[in-house]
C-alpha cells in the first residue's frame, strides 16, 4: 500500500461519517417530527451507508441499545399492539 492509499484509507471513513452526521442534523432541522425517535435517526444513517454501531454512536446511543429498541419494535409490530389474553384455569 502506498503512502497516498494509506492516507485515503484513514481519512475517507472519517469524512464519510462526518458528512452523514451533517446530513442527519440538516434532516432533523427540516423535518423534526420525521426524525423524533432514535430508531428513525439510526435507520436514516444506515441508509447513508453507516454501520449500525457508527449510526447509533452518531445518533447519541450505543449499538446494543439500538438492537434492543429494534427488537422491541419488531415484537410490537408482530403483535399489532395487541396484548395476549391471560386465561384462567
Amino acid at each position: 500500500m502506498t503512502d497516498e492509499e494509506s492516507v485515503f484509507a484513514t481519512w475517507l471513513p472519517v469524512i464519510g461519517k462526518s458528512l452523514a452526521n451533517l446530513c442527519l442534523t440538516k434532516a432533523v432541522e427540516k423535518e423534526p417530527t420525521k426524525f423524533d425517535e432514535l430508531l428513525k435517526r439510526v435507520k436514516f444513517l444506515e441508509g447513508l451507508g453507516l454501520s449500525r454501531s457508527h449510526a447509533a454512536e452518531a445518533a447519541g446511543s450505543s449499538a446494543a441499545s439500538v438492537g434492543v429498541l429494534q427488537s422491541r419494535s419488531k415484537r410490537k409490530k408482530a403483535n399489532n399492539g395487541k396484548a395476549k389474553k391471560k386465561t384462567r384455569r
